[in-house]
C-alpha cells in the first residue's frame, strides 16, 4: 500500500506530528510513573568496602550517616531474613531500603516526620515441610557467596555460603524459591518434587550499567566519553531474517543512514555514518567482526575492455559488505562507533565510522542450550504500470502522427502493419510469482567450569523476483574459550560461509518495462521473437542468461591471554580473513549482452569468468592495565598490530558458443580478451588508549594510533591519528544527586583525527604492463605515480548530552557533530602532454555538520503489560568546501564522475545538475513572445510547440540572461542528501503476546526520475519501446492541466533532458516492519520434554510507504552506488513487500 501526499508542507507536517506524539508520550511517561512503594528518599549512603550485613545492620549504617530517619519494627522481625551483599561505593537510600526490605513480605509506612514503620504481613499456616539444597553460580561457573534464597511470599530465607551452597526448609512442593543477588537477575523456581536445585544467575544490566563494546575493549555505558550507538538486538530479531544485516540496521541508530541499493537478492545496502566524507572511497564504514577489521568491497571483477563494461554495469547492483556473509542469528551485539574518541584506535580506516560486531558464545558452567529458528517468507515487489498492447499501439500512432519523421518504419506504424496481435505481460512471463525465502538456524551455547563455547549452523535460500535470480548462503560459526589455569586463557573464533548470488544483467528491469507488449514470447518457428528498430532483447530470452557469483569466506582467529599481575594482562592473537570469489556470466547466442545487437540476427554467445582471491593476515599484541585507587579508576591499553593484504584476479572473456551445453571459456570459438593481476599491501600500527575517571564523575579518554602504510611513498607512509574526550556526570554532583527525576546526566565532548586510504596498493608508483607494439612485445607505462600523495584525514568533533530520567524510564542523548575532511584523494586528470588519463592526487576538502536526537521510553511497565518506544532523528549538512582550481570547469563545476555526477564548492555531494523547468507551454503565443525576445529569434527550439517543457533562461556568455536556452543555463536543480532521517519503534507486550512496529523515514532529499523521463518520452529511444501508463495523461489541447509533455516521435524539444521537470521530492515514511509474536507460557512449556521455549511470529516488511515520489521506490535510487551520483532512479530492482512466518524453539 502506498499513500501520496501533496508536497506542500510535507516536511513541516511530519515534524509537527512527531513533536506532538513525543510530547504526549513524554507526559504519559511522567504521569504514569508510580513508586513501587512509599520509599522515595534519595540521600546517598557510602559503603566503604564490600560487606555482607543483616537488615538490622543496614539500618545502623543509615542512621550513622544521617539522623533524619527513625526505624520502628518488632525486634525479631528480621531474624530469619537473609543477609544483604553490599558493594563498595555510593548507593541511594531508597535503593538500599528497597533492596533490604524486598527480601520478605513486610508493610512499610513513612510518616511525615521521616519515621519508618515496618511490620510483618499475615502468613498462611505452615504445611508439610521438606529440605531443599543446591548451589548458586554465575555465568562463569564461579560460586556466588551471599546470594539470597527466599520462599516467595514469606520472610523465610537463607544465604549461600562461601562455596555458593545453601539449604532451606520448604513448607510445600508448591512453594516458589526466589534466588537473588545484587547485580544479578532474580530467578524464581517452583519446588515441586525437587530436593536439589542448582541455579545459574545472570548479570542484571540496567541502561547505565550496560557494558558497551568499543574498539579493543569495553566500558560501562555511564562512563562513555565518546559517541557510541548500541543496536537493539531485540529490534533486529523483530525483523525478518535477512541475507544482508546492513539492511536491518536502517533507522536503528542515530547518525547512521542506510538505504537499500536494490531489491535484488543478496544486494547490500549503502551505510553512511554521519555523512559521506570521501570522493575516492566507498564511504562505507569499517566493520570489525570478532576483533578482525574487514573492509567493505565490491565482489565484481574489473579490467579488460568488454569485461570492464559489463563489470561496471553489474557493479550497479554488486556492492558487497561483510555483513552479507554473517548469519544474523549468530550476532550477540552490534556497536556503532561514530566520533573520534570511539574510532581513533582504528586510525587510517575510521573516517567513515566503525561498526563492531561480536558473535554469540556460551557461559562458563552453563548447561548446553539449543535453539532452532525456522521461517518462510514470500515477497511482492512493487512495479511500474506499463501500457498494454492496445494502449501501446494508440500511443505510438499518436507519437508518429505528431512528428515529422517519414520513413518505412513510421509508415508501417501509421498503416498498422508494424503492430502484432499479442498482448504479452513480460513481467508475468519472467517472474515465478511469489518468490520464497527460507531461513534455518540451529545453535548451541554452553560451557563447563573451564570452557565455554558457541556453535551454530545456518542456511538461507532466497528466490529472486525474476527467473534465474536468487541468493543462497550457508554459514558455520564457532567460538571456543578455555581456561588453561588461573592465569592463562586461550580461544578460537571461526566464521565460515559459502554464498551464491544469482543475478541477471541489471538492465533486465528496464527491458521488462520497455519491451513491446504486442509481440509474443516465441515466433512461429519457436524462436524467441524480436522487434525491428529496438535494441532491447526479448526479456524471456534475456532471463535465460546467467551471472552467478560464488563466494567462500573464512574469518578466523586464535588468541592467548595471560595475567601478568593484578590488573595487568597481555594478549596476542592471529587472524586470517580469506575470501575466494568465482564469478561467471553466460549469455546464449540469442541474447545481445556483451554488445550484440539482436536486430541484425543472433549473436555468437558470450561468456565471462573470473577468479578472485584475497587474504588478510593480522597479528595483534595487546597489553592492558585496569586498576582502581580509592576514587581514581584507570584503564589503559597499548597495542602493536601487523597486517598484510594480498589479492589476485584472473579474468577471461570469450565469444562464439554454438549451444547452451558447452559454456566454458575454452568452448568459445573466439578468445576475446583476458587479464590477470596480483597486488599486495601492508599496514603497521601502534595504538594506545587511556581511560581515567574520578569517582565515576569526571571522565577522560586519551587515544592515539600511528599507522604506517605501504600505499604511500616512503616520505608519507606514516601518520598519527590522535583523539581526546572528556565527560562530566552532573548527576553525581550534590545539586542533582538527590533528584527524584534525574538518574543520570552527562555532558561529553571529543575531538580527534581519523584517516582514509581507500585506493589501490601502489598509487605513488609508476607502473608498467606488457603490451604488443606492432609485431614486437614491449612494456609500456600504465599508471603515473605520485610521490607527493598524502593521507586523506578527517577531523571529528562531537558535543553531546546523555540523560536517564525517572529511574531509567526515559533516557537518550542529544549531540552536535562535525566532520571536516582534508586532502581528498581522487583520480584527477593530469595534463594532456603526460599521455595519462588520470593520476591519484589530493584535490580538496569536504565538511559535514549535524545534530542527533535519540530517545527511548518505557511508557508503561507492569507485570503483564508494557509499552516501549524508541525514536532517533539526525539532521545533516554536507558540502564540498575546497577544490583545486586545476580541476574546475568554466562554470565552476567538477565533472568526471559516473552517472553524470558533478561537484561544486559550497554544494553538497549528490547535487543534480540540469535545466530549471517552468511547466509546459500552453499556447503558441507564449512561445512566439519568448522567440521575439531572443536575438536569434529562437528562445528554445525552432520546433517547440504547446505541450513541450518550458526551460528557464538563467544566464548567457556575458553572465546575464540572453533570451535563449543553451548549456550555460544548466544549474543545480536538486540535492540527493536528506535534510533529516531516522526511525522510530513501538513495542507492546501483554503476557506472551508482542506487537512491534518499526518506521524509518528520510525527509528533504530529491530524486531525478531518470527512468520516468525516458519512459514517458518518445525521443531518445528507437521506435517501439513500451512506456508507462503516465503517457495516457499526456498534454493535449483538451488535457492542458497535466505535467506529462506532449507525445511526439523524435521529440525535437528534448523534453526528457535532465531538468527540474523530472526532479521530485524523495521524502518518505515507511512502515519497515510489523512484527506479531506469541511466546508460550511456562505452564504449557513444562509439559514438553526437553523444550524450554517456543515462540511463533509473523512479520510483514515494507508494508506501507507514504511518499510523493512517483517512481517504483524512493529508496533504491542510487544508480551508480556512489554519493556523487546519488539520487538518480533508473527503475532498478525495487524493494519488495515481504511476509514471513516462523518459529523459534529453545531446548
Amino acid at each position: 500500500m502506498e499513500i501520496k501526499l501533496t508536497k506542500s508542507r510535507f516536511k513541516k507536517r511530519f515534524l509537527i506530528i512527531v513533536m506532538k506524539t513525543f510530547i504526549f508520550l513524554l507526559c504519559t511517561t511522567v504521569f504514569s510513573l508510580s513508586p513501587k512503594h512509599v520509599l522515595s528518599q534519595n540521600s546517598k549512603i557510602v559503603i566503604e568496602e564490600d560487606i555482607t550485613v543483616t537488615v538490622d545492620e543496614v539500618f545502623k549504617i543509615i542512621k550513622a550517616q544521617t539522623s533524619d530517619y527513625m526505624f520502628i519494627y518488632p525486634e525479631d522481625l528480621f531474624r530469619d531474613f537473609p543477609k544483604i551483599q553490599l558493594k563498595r561505593g555510593k548507593i541511594r537510600l531508597n535503593k538500599l531500603l528497597n533492596m533490604s526490605l524486598s527480601l520478605g513480605d513486610v508493610n512499610v509506612i513513612v510518616t511525615k516526620n521521616n519515621t519508618i514503620l515496618i511490620k510483618e504481613k499475615s502468613r498462611n499456616d505452615k504445611r508439610q515441610q521438606k529440605e531443599v539444597s543446591g548451589k548458586v553460580t554465575d555465568k562463569n561457573g564461579l560460586a556466588v557467596p551471599g546470594a539470597t534464597v527466599r520462599i516467595k511470599g514469606t520472610n523465610t530465607g537463607t544465604a549461600t555460603d562461601f562455596d555458593g551452597k545453601y539449604s532451606i526448609t520448604v513448607p510445600s512442593p508448591e512453594n516458589v524459591l526466589v534466588f537473588s543477588f545484587l547485580g544479578y537477575e532474580t530467578q524464581e523456581i517452583v519446588v515441586n518434587d525437587q530436593t536439589t536445585i542448582n541455579v545459574l544467575l545472570n548479570e542484571s544490566v540496567t541502561s547505565l550499567d550496560e557494558t558497551v563494546i568499543i574498539g579493543y575493549g569495553s566500558v560501562k555505558k555511564q562512563n562513555l566519553t565518546g559517541s557510541v550507538g548500541v543496536v537493539d538486538m531485540v529490534g533486529i530479531t523483530n525483523q525478518a531474517p535477512t541475507v544482508n544485516l546492513d539492511n536491518a540496521l536502517q533507522g536503528q541508530v542515530a547518525g547512521v543512514f542506510v538505504s537499500s541499493s536494490s531489491g535484488q537478492p543478496g544486494s547490500a545496502a549503502r551505510v553512511r555514518i554521519r555523512g559521506a566524507t570521501s570522493l575516492f572511497g566507498s564511504n562505507q564504514p569499517l566493520y570489525v567482526i570478532d576483533g578482525i577489521p574487514v573492509v567493505a568491497t565490491s565482489n565484481i571483477p574489473t579490467g579488460g575492455s568488454q569485461g570492464q563494461s559489463l563489470g561496471n554495469e553489474l557493479n550497479q547492483e554488486g556492492l558487497s559488505t561483510p555483513l552479507g556473509n554473517i548469519n544474523s542469528a549468530d550476532i550477540e551485539s552490534i556497536t556503532v562507533l561514530k566520533d573520534a574518541s570511539a574510532t581513533a584506535v582504528y586510525g587510517s580506516r575510521a573516517a567513515n565510522g566503525v561498526i563492531v560486531i561480536n558473535t554469540k558464545r556460551g557461559a562458563y558452567g552453563e548447561d548446553p542450550k539449543f535453539q532452532a529458528n525456522m521461517s518462510l517468507s514470500t515477497q511482492r515487489p512493487r512495479t511500474l504500470e506499463v501500457l498494454n498492447a492496445a494502449q501501446f499501439r494508440e500511443a505510438w500512432t499518436t507519437a508518429v502522427e505528431n512528428g515529422t519523421v517519414n520513413n518505412a518504419y513510421t509508415q508501417s506504424v501509421l498503416d498498422g502493419s508494424y503492430f502484432g496481435d499479442a498482448n504479452t505481460n513480460w513481467e508475468d512471463e519472467v517472474s515465478p510469482g511469489s518468490p520464497i525465502t527460507s531461513n534455518y538456524n540451529l545453535s548451541v551455547q554452553g560451557g563447563s567450569q573451564k570452557t565455554r563455547f558457541g556453535l551454530s549452523l545456518g542456511a538461507n535460500t532466497q528466490e529472486g523476483v525474476f527467473e534465474s535470480t536468487g541468493f543462497d548462503r550457508y554459514t558455520f560459526n564457532l567460538n571456543l574459550d578455555t581456561k588453561v589455569n588461573d592465569k592463562w586463557l586461550m580461544g578460537v573464533k571461526t566464521n565460515i560461509s559459502f554464498s551464491e548470488q544469482k543475478s541477471l544483467d541489471p538492465g533486465i528491469t528496464q527491458t521488462i518495462y520497455n519491451y513491446r507488449p504486442d509481440i509474443p514470447v516465441f515466433d512461429e518457428d519457436g524462436n524467441y521473437s524480436f522487434s525491428p528498430m529496438i535494441t532491447r532483447q526479448n526479456p524471456v530470452a534475456l532471463s535465460k542468461g546467467s551471472n552467478n557469483n560464488k563466494t567462500f569466506l573464512f574469518l578466523g582467529s586464535a588468541f592467548a591471554q595471560v595475567i601478568l599481575a593484578e590488573g595487568l594482562k597481555f594478549k596476542t592473537s592471529f587472524a586470517l580473513n580469506f575470501n575466494n570469489g568465482n564469478q561467471r556470466s553466460f549469455y546464449p547466442k540469442f541474447t545481445n549482452v556483451g554488445g550484440f545487437d539482436r536486430r541484425f540476427g543472433d549473436g555468437d554467445g558470450y561468456a565471462q569468468e573470473s577468479r578472485n582471491n584475497s587474504s588478510n593476515i593480522l597479528w595483534q599484541n595487546e597489553l592492558s592495565f585496569d586498576k582502581s585507587f580509592n576514587s581514581h579508576n584507570l584503564n589503559a591499553v597499548a597495542l602493536a598490530t601487523f597486517e598484510k593484504n594480498s589479492s589476485s584476479q584472473v579474468l577471461a572473456w570469450g565469444e562464439g558458443f554454438e549451444n547452451e551445453i558447452l559454456t566454458n571459456i575454452n568452448s568459445a570459438t573466439i578468445f576475446t580478451d583476458g587479464s590477470s593481476q596480483q597486488v599486495g599491501s601492508g599496514l603497521i600500527s601502534y595504538i594506545a588508549r587511556v581511560n581515567y575517571d574520578f569517582d565515576e564523575k569526571y571522565l577522560l579518554t586519551l587515544a592515539g594510533r600511528v599507522d604506517g602504510s605501504s600505499r604511500f611513498a616512503p616520505d608519507n607512509e606514516y601518520a598519527f591519528f590522535p583523539s581526546v574526550a572528556g565527560a562530566w556526570r552532573l548527576s553525581e554532583e550534590p545539586f542533582l544527586e538527590d533528584s527524584e527525576i534525574v538518574e543520570d546526566l552527562k555532558i561529553r565532548a571529543s575531538y580527534g583525527i581519523a584517516g582514509q586510504q581507500a585506493f589501490g596498493p601502489y598509487p605513488w608508483r609508476t607502473l608498467f604492463i606488457a603490451e604488443d607494439y606492432g609485431p614486437d612485445p614491449s612494456v609500456i607505462p600504465s599508471q603515473l605515480g605520485n610521490n607527493a600523495l598524502k593521507w586523506e584525514t578527517t577531523r571529528l568533533f562531537d558535543l553531546g548530552l546523555d540523560f536517564s530520567l525517572f529511574k531509567g524510564r526515559l533516557y537518550g542523548s542529544v549531540a552536535y557533530f562535525t566532520k571536516d575532511t582534508k586532502d581528498l584523494l581522487f583520480n584527477a586528470r593530469p595534463g594532456v602532454s603526460t599521455g595519462f588519463r588520470s593520476i591519484t592526487a589530493n584535490i580538496g576538502d569536504t565538511q559535514n555538520r549535524g545534530y542527533e536526537l535519540e530517545i527511548k521510553a518505557d511508557i508503561i511497565r507492569s507485570e503483564s503489560f508494557s509499552w516501549n518506544l524508541d525514536l532517533n532523528i539526525t539532521t545533516l549538512d554536507n558540502k564540498l568546501t575546497k577544490i583545486s582550481d586545476d580541476f574546475l570547469r568554466d562554470d565552476g563545476y567538477i565533472s568526471g564522475f559516473g552517472g553524470g555526477g558533478l561537484l561544486r564548492v559550497g554544494s553538497p555531494l549528490g547535487i543534480i545538475f540540469g535545466y530549471e523547468a517552468e511547466g509546459l507551454f500552453q499556447t503558441q503565443e507564449e512561445i512566439d513572445l519568448l522567440n521575439a525576445g531572443s536575438d536569434t529569434g529562437v528562445y528554445q527550439n525552432a520546433r517547440t510547440s504547446p505541450g513541450d517543457v518550458r526551460f528557464k533562461d538563467i544566464t548567457g556568455p556575458d553572465g546575464v540572461p540572453d533570451g535563449r536556452i543553451t548549456n550555460l543555463d544548466q544549474t543545480t536543480i536538486g540535492n540527493a542528501q536528506p535534510d533529516f532521517f531516522g526511525g522510530f519503534n513501538s513495542t507492546f507486550r501483554y503476557k506472551g503476546f508482542a506487537l512491534s512496529t518499526f518506521f524509518n523515514f528520510s525527509i528533504g532529499n530529491e530524486i531525478e526520475a531518470f527512468g520516468l523521463a525516458r519512459d514517458t518520452n518518445f525521443a531518445s529511444t528507437f521506435l517501439g519501446e513500451n512506456k508507462t501508463t503516465d503517457v495516457l495523461n499526456a498534454w493535449t489541447p483538451e488535457n492542458p492541466n497535466t505535467n506529462v509533455p506532449r507525445i511526439i516521435y523524435f521529440d525535437p524539444n528534448n523534453n526528457d533532458r535532465t531538468s527540474s521537470h523530472y526532479v521530485y521530492d524523495g521524502s518518505y515514511l515507511r512502515l519497515k516492519t510489523l512484527n506479531f509474536s506469541y511466546t508460550f507460557p511456562d505452564s504449557v512449556i513444562k509439559r514438553l520434554k526437553f523444550v524450554d521455549q517456543v515462540s511463533l511470529f509473523f512479520i510483514a516488511q515494507n508494508l506501507l510507504t507514504i511518499t510523493n515520489y512517483p517512481g517504483a521506490d524512493p529508496e533504491a535510487t542510487n544508480l551508480f552506488n556512489n554519493d556523487i551520483s546519488a539520487g538518480r532512479d533508473n527503475n532498478r530492482f525495487p524493494v519488495a513487500k515481504v511476509f514471513t512466518t516462523g518459529i523459534r524453539i529453545g531446548f
